[in-house]
């Protein structure tokens, strides 16, 4: 956490009144496509709550417009949870506390000035603590391969698109990205898609 108790929750509390106050225009620019002015009103209020976290809309697997207060970092998890926990109560909206998991079948991530969809990767789990958390190795050929100079990014986006943010953040320690020839061929290795599941049997329940 970036700042006291008081301090942050006075910036959510600052955050939700803007959005009850404003909610015609945000809906407005939201279905306009103006993430431009959305933005420019937005983005400083989160900020203020705490300077890594991040914002987005979208619908998710609600039917209506769902606005995420992204924790970005482990730290800011607390953070974005308690502030959810204040969101207002607004007719066709709902708020979440980090990015969902998506459907990963034909993603494709759009990042760094590159296009890059993960179907066919794999990946092989490593697991501490009896279940506590794990490590990731990401398996890809060059065909499906992302940018040298930002792997890493590209292997996030991915895993955070299977699992959803939060529990990238709290249960996945390191990740590892690994070009091979063949993915078929590697020992252990699961497709991606498989990910959520697996670690839904590895990891135990947080008490």
């Amino acid at each position: 956490m970036h700042r006291g108790r008081n301090g942050y929750i006075g910036a959510t509390l600052e955050l939700w009144e803007f959005f009850s106050r404003n909610i015609a225009k945000i809906e407005a620019a939201y279905d306009a496509g103006d993430y431009e002015w959305l933005s420019r009103q937005l983005s400083p209020l989160v900020k203020a709550i705490a300077k890594d976290m991040n914002w987005e809309f979208g619908p998710y697997h609600h039917p209506d417009r769902t606005f995420v207060l992204s924790p970005t970092i482990r730290e800011n998890l607390p953070v974005s949870r308690a502030g959810v926990a204040n969101a207002p109560s607004l007719p066709g909206w709902f708020f979440e506390p980090a990015k969902p998991a998506k459907d990963l079948l034909s993603l494709v991530f759009d990042a760094e000035g590159a296009s890059i969809c993960p179907d066919d990767w794999r990946y092989r789990l490593t697991s501490y603590n009896d279940g506590e958390f794990v490590d990731i190795e990401i398996f890809y050929e060059s065909s499906t391969a992302p940018p040298t100079a930002h792997v890493q990014t590209f292997c996030e986006l991915a895993v955070e698109a299977v699992l959803g943010e939060a529990l990238r953040l709290d249960r996945v320690g390191y990740l590892k990205p690994s070009l091979v020839e063949d993915v078929s061929v590697v020992e252990n290795a699961s497709e991606i898609r498989y990910l959520k599941k697996h670690l839904d049997e590895v990891l135990v329940p947080v008490e």
